[in-house]
């Protein structure tokens, strides 16, 4: 009884079915519409503006430039200086106010104060520190220079220069005019305050300060008048100032005279006459304004100049543009700089990536192209100096063919609901995927564009979930790949099936629900398998990625081209020769090459020998060795050939053209831990400060801390935390990845 019911469910749900296929007979599949996406993506681009200038400033002390924008950079200057001569300055000689004053009155009628003259000078004035009391004389108090006798180092008869005494009674500096420059040669003089006029009635008072404690000239001498010169002493120097001009010819190399430039101080060379002297710069430095005052300085004294310059500059001119891509058509590419004339000399360089071809340039929509330097060689577009006009319009147009772009789809026919899904693996990265999905009706059901920020070998995810009604019959995706050099397209038609419903409802109640039962118990079902299978998996490649790593002993990175080492790494403890076993591995697949003619670019050799097992992977311009104690798992290998596209993609040029300098390639050692987790055999320590952690973590570092603590050692290994579970613990092994992951467990140094 129980077979003829099962029998005829069986027929009815046959007969059902053919009556359902039988329906979709009649139904027709919609087309999505259109003749194709094109994508427009607004970019930005680099261009490099160039300009040169000269000129000429007269009596000056420092050289001035002038730049458009503070972002300019100065990339390099020549300059002669002419007429350089030192200006008229003051020079502070004694001005600090420590100490007291000496007055000078009928008592003690002059004071005088050594003066250095290192080169021929001309003295406009002088300036002293002092103050006057009861100015009631009959006679003038006079400042004067005199000379200075040299054997008893006290003042001379002889006076150069003299003027009355300007000062009043309130303590400050009073300037002393002479109504003619004094001309002193190189020597010593004397400053006097001369009051030997003043009459024996006279009661005013005059006082000038000194500097008895910290002098800047502790050897000038300081003598007192009282019907001669007395009490000459040194140490106690006044306080004056001189007003003066030095007359000597200069050469800058013999004053040090340097150019001040961004923290750097640029000798300035001789001309080929006095007052003469140049200097020329190469090098680039930042104006980080738009005026750059460069100040030319002395060992010596002040000094002004006629100066002619020229210099070059540039910056970095960025251009507006656009990328447009369509499905069987070239990549355009378009630029739209705004250029403005900032030089007499001025020209823009743009160098363009080297996929770009056919080549327009347009001022004002007009092809100029035959006037400009374009140079496919070096790939170098310049606009000149004389094709560059005011105000005129710009355009730069070019194409570049489509990349490949792969796409992996698992299956091309949906129903309401599912997600429609695949995966893309850009022909290179960083850069950006666009996604766009076209429905049967030619219009867009949606558009998603990653940012691909960082190098990757993985697979990038595109999908959609159906919505519970959407509109049967093909719908077509198109991807698009772009950076800011190259571009490419793909599309995929999809299959979108919106199964018949039967408008009897109790037809419908009846079959759903049996289908439902029997859907629903056979789904479960499946489901758990499924889940189980997937929790084996997960387990055994968790167990694979550690058994790999601690079973293999020896890494090396061959160049094909040499056959010499260019990275190895010994993970064992004992050494290998790497000489013999690259020679060795060479012969044996060279005899398989000629043996089986399989010389593709990439091909895996496995090899026993003795105890240990050699796997020898080709590819490209290189061949990676990996010595284990065991065979390894499938992921090993999967992760092997995931290392050697990284190490292609970043150092695939270095290896193409290698010469024997292997310094380059010590960084493949974080390519390797990334790939193959080779911090697992590392002794590592334990880093927490500013890290958040989940309880699972927390209890392994704290097992970590315990194991470090009971062996009086800085470090741990994995083994070790492994040891104090039961048998190996997928979750605690998982919990130890994400830990090195997040760089809480790092390779000790």
């Amino acid at each position: 009884m129980k077979n003829d019911k099962k029998s005829l469910t069986i027929v009815n749900f046959l007969l059902l079915s053919i009556f359902i296929i039988s329906l979709f007979q009649n139904v027709s599949l919609v087309h999505a519409q259109g003749n194709g996406e094109t994508l427009t993506q607004e970019m930005t681009f680099r261009m490099l503006e160039i300009g040169e200038d000269y000129g000429e400033q007269l009596n000056v002390n420092s050289l001035s430039l002038s730049f458009p924008s503070a972002s300019w950079n100065l990339t390099s200057l020549e300059f002669n200086l002419t007429d350089i001569a030192f200006d008229r300055e003051i020079i502070d000689v004694e001005s600090e106010l420590i100490g007291t004053s000496k007055r000078l009155n009928k008592g003690t009628t002059g004071y005088a104060v050594q003066i250095n003259i290192s080169e021929d000078t001309e003295i406009y004035a002088v300036q002293i520190y002092g103050r006057e009391v009861d100015p009631a004389t009959t006679t003038n108090i006079t400042i004067q220079i005199s000379g200075y006798d040299s054997v008893s180092d006290e003042p001379n008869a002889t006076i150069y220069g003299s003027e009355i005494l300007n000062i009043s009674s309130n303590p400050g500096w009073y300037t002393q005019t002479f109504s003619s420059p004094v001309f002193l040669n190189t020597g010593s003089y004397y400053l006097i305050m001369n009051g030997t006029d003043m009459l024996a009635s006279d009661g005013a008072s005059y006082y000038w300060h000194y500097n008895e404690i910290s002098p800047n000239n502790p050897n000038y001498y300081t003598w007192e008048y009282k019907g001669g010169w007395v009490n000459g002493i040194t140490g106690e120097p006044f306080l004056y100032k001189l007003d003066q001009k030095i007359l000597s010819d200069f050469y800058p190399e013999n004053h040090n005279m340097t150019a001040y430039i961004n923290g750097n101080f640029l000798s300035i060379s001789n001309g080929i006459s006095p007052g003469t002297g140049s200097l020329n710069i190469t090098e680039m430095f930042s104006s980080n304004d738009i005026q750059l005052s460069i100040p030319i300085i002395n060992n010596k004294s002040s000094v002004i100049f006629n100066v002619t310059y020229a210099f070059n500059a540039n910056n970095y001119l960025l251009s507006e543009g656009s990328l447009t891509i369509q499905e069987d058509v070239e990549n355009e590419w378009k630029l739209t700089p705004n250029i403005q004339r900032f030089y007499n000399n001025y020209s823009v360089m743009y160098e363009y990536p080297s996929q770009w071809e056919n080549l327009i340039v347009k001022r004002n929509n007009v092809d100029i192209s035959s006037s400009v330097y374009i140079n496919t060689t070096n790939k170098i577009i310049l606009l000149l100096n004389n094709t560059i006009t005011d105000g005129a319009t710009w355009e730069i147009i070019a194409n570049s063919p489509n990349l490949v772009i792969v796409l992996n789809i698992p299956k091309t026919s949906f129903q309401p609901g599912q997600e429609l899904a695949f995966s893309v693996l850009p022909p290179i990265n960083p850069g950006n995927l666009t996604y766009i999905l076209i429905n049967s009706l030619g219009f867009k059901q949606y558009n998603e564009t990653k940012e691909i920020a960082q190098v990757t070998s993985e697979e990038i995810i595109l999908s959609y979930t159906l919505s519970s009604n959407p509109n049967e019959g093909i719908y077509k995706a198109y991807i698009y790949w772009y950076d800011g050099e190259s571009a490419g397209i793909i599309t995929q038609e999809f299959q979108i099936n919106v199964p018949f419903v039967l408008d009897p409802i109790y037809i419908i109640i009846i079959v759903v629900g049996s289908v439902l039962i029997a859907t629903a118990s056979f789904t479960s079902y499946k489901l758990i398998k499924r889940s189980r299978k997937i929790h084996e998996e997960y387990r055994q490649k968790i167990y694979n990625k550690y058994m790999d790593v601690l079973n293999l002993d020896y890494f090396i990175i061959i160049e094909k081209r040499t056959g010499l080492p260019i990275y190895e790494q010994i993970l064992a403890s004992k050494d290998i020769g790497s000489s013999l076993i690259t020679g060795f591995l060479e012969a044996i697949r060279n005899f398989g090459i000629e043996l089986t003619g399989a010389n593709e670019q990439s091909q895996t050799i496995k090899l026993e020998y003795q105890q240990s097992k050699i796997i020898m992977s080709e590819f490209k311009n290189f061949r990676i060795l990996s010595i284990m104690k065991e065979s390894p798992s499938q992921d090993f290998l999967d992760s092997i050939k995931a290392l050697s596209y990284d190490i292609d993609t970043t150092y695939g040029d270095q290896i193409a053209n290698f010469t024997g300098n292997i310094s380059n390639f010590k960084n493949i050692k974080e390519l390797l831990e990334k790939h193959l987790e080779t911090s697992l055999i590392y002794p590592l320590k334990v880093q927490t400060q500013g890290i958040r952690v989940n309880s699972e973590e927390k209890s392994l570092i704290n097992t970590a801390e315990k194991i470090m603590k009971k062996r009086n050692a800085d470090y741990f290994f994995v083994s070790h935390l492994l040891t104090t579970k039961k048998g190996f613990q997928v979750k605690d092994a998982e919990t130890i990845l994400n830990l090195i992951d997040k760089k809480i467990f790092q390779p000790k140094e």
